[in-house]
């Protein structure tokens, strides 16, 4: 059984990594701060580094985590979906929610390019590595018919259409005073529908 001070260490944590998050959400890789995450979490520096060695180890935290949750769905949710159109879906629902619901795919989408040029240290790399191919092998055997790769492929374009989709609904977000719904799906779709016409 869990102990109430590993309990309470993992609640800590977590504040730590989704206060990272959240940071880069509102203001981008630039506004996620040590000092910041301390500030909205209220805890002191040196709390922060006792669970991480940087902002970077924070914000894979909160990406493994989310991938960890995401990976349970992905058998069960939209079953009859290809995959793209599973994200496509997932995208949709996500404008509705914009800003809202911080543990979503697509909140990880927007922070992955933070992700990407960030260093990390080993443990988190390996541990974020291994969650990512429990989500792989989740969606492989949606379609067993293609090989880990192919998935591999079809997972990378169908986040990048989902990543472009909100920073685009974003950005005209803010050159105009209000986005219709309508106009947000438009986005999305038409993203996917870019993706689904490579050939």
């Amino acid at each position: 059984m869990t102990s109430l001070r590993e309990e309470k260490k993992r609640a800590t944590r977590q504040a730590m990594a989704d206060a990272a998050a959240r940071l880069v959400l509102d203001g981008g890789a630039e506004a996620a701060t040590a000092s910041g995450i301390t500030a909205a979490v209220g805890v002191s520096p040196r709390t922060f580094h006792n669970y991480f060695s940087s902002v970077s180890d924070a914000l894979l935290s909160f990406g493994t985590n989310v991938l960890a949750e995401f990976s349970k769905e992905v058998p069960t949710v939209f079953p009859n979906s290809s995959i793209s159109e599973f994200f496509e879906q997932v995208t949709l629902d996500a404008t509705e929610n914009e800003g809202k619901e911080l543990h979503s795919i697509t909140s990880l989408f927007t922070i992955g390019e933070a992700l990407e040029n960030l260093s990390h240290t080993t443990e988190e790399r390996q541990q974020f590595q291994v969650v990512s191919e429990q989500v792989l092998e989740a969606f492989h055997q949606r379609v067993p018919d293609k090989s880990r790769f192919e998935v591999a492929v079809i997972l990378q374009a169908c986040a990048g259409a989902a990543a472009v989709s909100m920073k685009e609904i974003h950005r005209r977000s803010q050159a105009e005073e209000s986005l219709s719904a309508h106009a947000k799906h438009e986005i999305v779709r038409t993203a996917f529908a870019a993706v689904r016409a490579i050939d």
